[in-house]
């Protein structure tokens, strides 16, 4: 039995991204709003619902949460893309942290003359 192998035209040779898997967002991007929607939501939805007396509903509920965490944050994120370039979100992201003082930012964010520190003598 032969089995006849084509090759698609139209797979890349290369890839510099992420391919877009859902709404404009890759497989990282979504585990990263899966991981924290769970984290979030999960726990959340159990401690309510176990006041409440439905203890296992809370479950359910929590997950039914986080697909929609998923789906509203891919909205969001794909408008947040359109039109910017590749990792634009990622450096605003990394600055506002930076303007909060929660993670230091390798760049310079200063407007002040730089010395190189040679001297003419």
């Amino acid at each position: 039995m032969k089995v006849n192998q084509e090759s698609n035209e139209l797979l890349p040779l290369r890839l510099n991204a992420e391919p877009a898997i859902f709404r404009g967002c890759s497989v990282s991007e979504l585990m990263m709003l899966v991981m924290v929607g769970g984290s979030v939501l999960v726990p959340c939805s159990i401690i309510v619902c176990g006041l409440l007396g439905y203890l296992m509903m809370g479950v359910g509920i929590g997950l039914l949460l986080v697909i929609a965490c998923v789906v509203i944050g891919a909205s969001v994120l794909q408008r947040l893309k359109r039109g910017r370039p590749l990792g634009f979100y990622q450096l605003r992201l990394r600055l506002w942290f930076d303007s909060l003082h929660l993670v230091r930012s390798p760049y310079i964010r200063e407007s002040q003359v730089w010395d190189i520190g040679r001297r003419i003598s």
